[in-house]
């Protein structure tokens, strides 16, 4: 059964904030907030389950200092790697490319959804191009994330799968605003 996420980035700032919402029956639920400090030398994100940032819902963060092949690992609360993602640095110079593996063994692709809307982003940084990504398992498409025109980055997940976890979902949202520096 499919399930939605939007991604709502707060802005302030000395970091970027997300909000992550969960869609249920026309209701929305607060799933998590992701904080990332702007300029670290080490990637790393974390989700809270509160706004009082008591309780950690998941982490995603970056294997070593900035490279081009950077690999994240995502992790549950309690350390359990979730799922991994590597950016594709050669997929990556026409369109954004990143390798995702999960901890259940899935390989998907993670890649803007057109190659023209990316080489036009790349030269031209224009909202005219919301960013769209879509995340493929084997060549069919699992969930897709599009960039909302708004006043604030507000990311729309749609997924397909609900066995899909949403922690993962949540965090290659993220990536996609957080390090493409949007």
């Amino acid at each position: 059964m499919p399930y939605a996420l939007e991604l709502r980035q707060r802005i302030t700032p000395l970091q970027n904030r997300y909000d992550l919402i969960g869609f249920h029956n026309g209701t929305e639920q607060v799933l998590g907030y992701a904080e990332q400090k702007r300029m670290a030398i080490k990637e790393r994100i974390t989700f809270y389950a509160n706004d009082a940032k008591t309780e950690i819902a998941f982490t995603m963060g970056a294997r070593s200092m900035m490279e081009l092949n950077a690999t994240y690992d995502i992790t549950a609360a309690d350390g359990t790697v979730l799922a991994t993602m590597k950016k594709n640095f050669g997929s990556s110079l026409l369109r954004s490319t990143y390798e995702v593996t999960t901890a259940d063994g899935r390989q998907l692709t993670c890649q803007e959804r057109t190659v023209w809307k990316a080489l036009i982003r790349r030269f031209i940084d224009i909202p005219l191009f919301a960013v769209q990504f879509d995340v493929l398992d084997r060549g069919h498409v699992l969930a897709t994330i599009d960039r909302q025109m708004k006043l604030r980055d507000v990311y729309r997940v749609e997924v397909q799968d609900d066995a899909f976890d949403w922690r993962v979902a949540g965090a290659i949202a993220v990536a996609q605003d957080a390090f493409m520096q949007r």
